[in-house]
């Protein structure tokens, strides 16, 4: 797949490579697969997708963080008074 990937670098980075003709050239140079190849002289993008399983909907969020002072406050008090008790049984 990473040599598809670098192919179509090359065809969008190289404006003598937009015609079919030399694109064709360059797919068979690099032995890109013919359906592949086809897919691309064809500009069929969804196809293309297709054939090299390509998930376009990532999707991310951020959830807020819950607000956690009250409870932390008590765990800090609770986990002081701990620690004294083994100093002091010590």
């Amino acid at each position: 797949m990473s040599t598809v990937i670098d192919t179509l670098a090359q065809i969008a980075s190289d404006a003598s490579l937009q015609t079919p003709a030399a694109t064709e050239q360059l797919l068979t140079e690099h032995n890109i697969d013919a359906a592949i190849s086809a897919a691309i002289i064809a500009k069929d993008v969804t196809s293309l997708e297709r054939q090299l399983d390509v998930c376009p909907d990532i999707v991310c969020f951020v959830a807020p963080a819950e607000d956690d002072e009250s409870e932390s406050e008590s765990e800090s008090d609770d986990s002081s008074e701990a620690s004294g008790q083994l100093a002091i049984g010590f």
